[in-house]
């Protein structure tokens, strides 16, 4: 039975640190209704005329491969309300573009040939003066395509011949980790696994599709809202695309981070509050598509995907196959961890999933051989998605890591606390910061791990089979550069500026707040600006580092305005602070204040000076976060299940995790984030599959009908502790990011579970009712 350190490590945080958190700045808008999404645009939102806003709809193509021979389109074209057809016959040529994320953008710039790739590839634009007319006219458009061939591949298990040895995964994790004699301590192992585990396609399903609008200036201006996670590099890639000047590409952007200039530009991506992202919503085909079909209608346009348009013009995460064998010695040591990985790509973008993100780091293991590839398959491109890499990664390890367990003859939990990871493995850098012991502490007491019987199959609640299962979840640390501007003006509130963008993560709150913190006035006195690249360099939304990036960026710019104030304060002859010395002043709640008791507002500070606002610029993380320690977010999740022996029917009965990232700027909305993403990966464990006709190579269940998500139903209770540490060693803030790692490890502590339960091992994701079942009953 497994035991926990006496007396008990960091405690999570309490009610009082959630209730007292800001609450979501934006929040009442989005309940309300007064939050407007791209596709909520309208011409009275862009100041012009009702009837100069068109409206686009896409075409995509109903084989995946082949040619487009034509288009029959004469009824199309007479229907009312029609403007024209944009296919690759009349679509404005594009220029080469970089895609910085990998994405299919990168690589193939729509409506250039008539060569299909995919199946839902975009072979036409209509566009007309209302949705409706667009979507009846787009119904009437009859495309004639070549005879498709038959050398594809659509499917992990049939593109397997196509695999080649991957350089790099992700955005630079190494296709090949290799470090002692992994096979021959394999080899010599005392007890040791071996398991295959295959993971399915899934795709975003975020409440809010694609959508963007184009506006063209002449030749001289092209503005772009779109809810995207990249601004900066949509704004780029609009610039190399339609042949902008060298200041619109590449060049600008770099020179935005290391000199801090800012150039007036002619191209602009707006981005407005995302309904959703995770990933799915950074650089994708619709971009260029209505920015196409504007120029070429000369017009204002806006273009929103259909739901099952989303399937295809937007990334997925793809398949991965995985082959993972682990040994441990006598004493229960780790001593091989072996992995041969293929992951699939889509024909088109560099993304490749980084299934060794994680797994050299989890474990003190001497010897490892990690061998990934990646094979092509004839699809829509996979991309980045929630956990990427992490998640895989872990579901492979962590199942092998119970299997090895079971093996040896010890506790899941002891077996993990006698292998941890006491300096990051592969580096011998000490952490800057690892309450791991604290986690597991802390969900397994809240689960009842320590009362549970740990003989499988030996417990019931009624007729129910009882299962209890555990994970590890990590997640690396990340910061980017980032630029950000404040300024205080003469009323005395104070606004923030970088472009950064809001998916629904609360990225608006916990930024206002930092600014707040350095400027020392309250959060309703202060208000950001964000999502636009006409604002200061704001990096990318992504990899759970937008409140460290950001953050640090908007503090310190914060910090030298607080620090202008209290310069401007201590010379101003009219302030009660005159002839202090700045040094002793602090600004508390809008008031600056002094240890020997004179005070002053900022606002009456300030409305002395009502032509002197001030402004300062901050970059940081210039770096790109490099560091001596060994920087990562820990937790452990915990679930417990109950299965119908007769039906199969499943129910996880609780899902708890525990996390530790360092400070938590707004406890409230991190424990939000951790438990959406929690939801994920039970989602990922029982539902989520996209699959796709092998005949055909289209997908199958494109539709929020078809693609199954986690409803209420699937779960009865759950739950995310927070254990906040001092991470501060590793950087002022303390930050650390804790957006994904809730989606990590909890498929693997629900397969777990299930063979408490059962005896049965799932090595396939989702873990569908149907494949329990049939291995349930194959074992008896």
């Amino acid at each position: 039975m497994a035991t926990m350190p006496d007396p008990p490590l960091a405690a999570p945080l309490g009610r009082d640190r959630l209730d007292a958190a800001p609450r979501r700045i934006e929040g009442r808008d989005k309940i309300t209704g007064r939050l407007r999404y791209a596709g909520d645009i309208s011409a009275a939102t862009l100041g012009i005329a009702e009837r100069a806003l068109l409206h686009a709809v896409a075409i995509v193509s109903t084989q995946a491969n082949g040619r487009v021979l034509g288009f029959d389109a004469d009824e199309a074209l007479a229907a009312p309300g029609v403007k024209l057809l944009m296919t690759h016959e009349n679509a404005p040529r594009l220029g080469k573009v970089v895609a910085l994320n990998g994405a299919e953008i990168g690589e193939l710039r729509p409506l250039q040939d008539d060569v299909l790739h995919y199946g839902g590839q975009c072979v036409a634009v209509l566009v007309a003066d209302t949705l409706q007319h667009a979507l009846e006219a787009s119904v009437l458009v009859r495309v004639r395509y070549s005879e498709a061939t038959e050398d594809t591949a659509f499917r992990l298990a049939d593109g397997r011949g196509r695999a080649v040895d991957a350089k790099s995964l992700g955005s630079g994790t190494p296709g090949k980790v290799e470090t002692g004699d992994a096979d021959a301590a394999y080899a010599q192992a005392p007890y040791k696994v071996d398991v295959t585990l295959t993971t399915s396609a899934h795709h975003h399903n975020a409440m809010e599709p694609g959508a963007a609008v184009a506006m063209w200036n002449g030749e001289d201006g092209l503005t772009v809202y779109s809810p995207t996670q990249f601004s900066y590099n949509e704004a780029v890639i609009l610039g190399e695309a339609f042949g902008f000047s060298l200041k619109e590409r590449l060049p600008r952007m770099i020179a935005q981070v290391i000199a801090k200039y800012q150039f007036s530009n002619k191209v602009r991506v707006v981005a407005p509050p995302a309904g959703g992202a995770f990933g799915g919503k950074n650089c994708n085909i619709h971009l260029l598509l209505v920015a196409m079909a504007a120029k070429l209608a000369g017009a204002p346009v806006k273009l929103v995907l259909s739901r099952a348009q989303t399937y295809t013009l937007m990334p997925h995460r793809g398949e991965t196959h995985q082959r993972i064998r682990l040994a441990a010695d006598a004493d229960g040591q780790l001593q091989s961890f072996l992995r041969e990985a293929v992951v699939a790509q889509g024909a088109k973008g560099s993304f490749a999933e980084p299934v060794n993100e994680v797994g050299p780091k989890s474990y003190a293991c001497p010897n490892l051989r990690l061998h990934t590839q990646t094979a092509r398959l004839d699809t829509s491109a996979s991309g980045w998605m929630r956990g990427p890499g992490a998640g895989p990664d872990a579901v492979g390890l962590e199942i092998a890591m119970d299997m090895l367990a079971h093996e040896a003859g010890i506790d899941p939990l002891d077996f993990r606390l006698r292998n941890h990871a006491d300096v990051e493995p592969d580096t011998g850098h000490e952490w800057s910061s690892k309450s791991l012991k604290a986690c597991y502490q802390a969900a397994a007491e809240r689960i009842g791990w320590f009362d549970r019987d740990p003989a499988v199959g030996s417990m019931r609640e009624g007729r129910h089979l009882v299962g209890f299962g555990m994970t590890t979840s990590m997640y690396p640390v990340l910061q980017m550069p980032a630029l950000a501007r404040c300024v205080v003006r003469a009323d005395g509130l104070a606004t923030l500026q970088t472009a950064q963008h809001e998916i629904g993560q609360g990225m608006i709150t916990s930024l206002t707040q930092l600014g707040a913190e350095a400027l020392g006035l309250p959060v309703d006195q202060v208000t950001l600006e964000y999502g636009d690249s006409a604002l200061p360099y704001g990096g990318m939304t992504v990899g759970s580092m937008t409140t460290l990036t950001n953050g640090a960026a908007i503090h310190e710019a914060a910090t030298l305005v607080k620090k202008a104030l209290l310069k401007r304060a201590v010379r101003d002859q009219g302030s009660p602070l005159h002839g202090l010395h700045r040094h002793d002043l602090d600004v508390v709640d809008g008031v600056i204040v002094s240890p020997d008791g004179p005070r002053e507002t900022v606002a009456a500070l300030m409305s002395r000076h009502p032509e002197g606002l001030i402004e300062e610029e901050a970059v940081t993380g210039r770096t790109m976060g490099r560091s001596s320690y060994g920087r990562f977010a820990f937790g452990a999740q915990f679930a417990k299940v109950l299965i119908d022996p007769e039906t199969g029917h499943l129910q996880v009965a609780k899902l708890i995790g525990a996390f530790a990232g360092g400070r938590a700027v707004n406890p409230l909305l991190v424990r939000s984030q951790l438990m959406g993403g929690m939801v994920w990966g039970l989602g990922q464990a029982l539902l989520e599959e996209t699959v796709i006709d092998p005949r055909s190579g289209m997908w199958m269940n494109r539709s929020l009908g078809e693609a199954l998500v986690p409803a209420h139903a699937d779960i009865a209770e759950l739950d995310a502790l927070i254990i906040e540490e001092d991470d501060t060693r590793a950087h002022p803030l303390g930050i650390k990011g804790m957006g994904e790692i809730g989606s990590i490890g909890g498929p693997a502590a629900i397969s777990n579970a299930i063979f408490h339960a059962t005896g049965v091992r799932l090595t396939e994701l989702p873990f569908r009712i149907d494949r329990l079942l049939a291995a349930m009953r194959s074992r008896s």
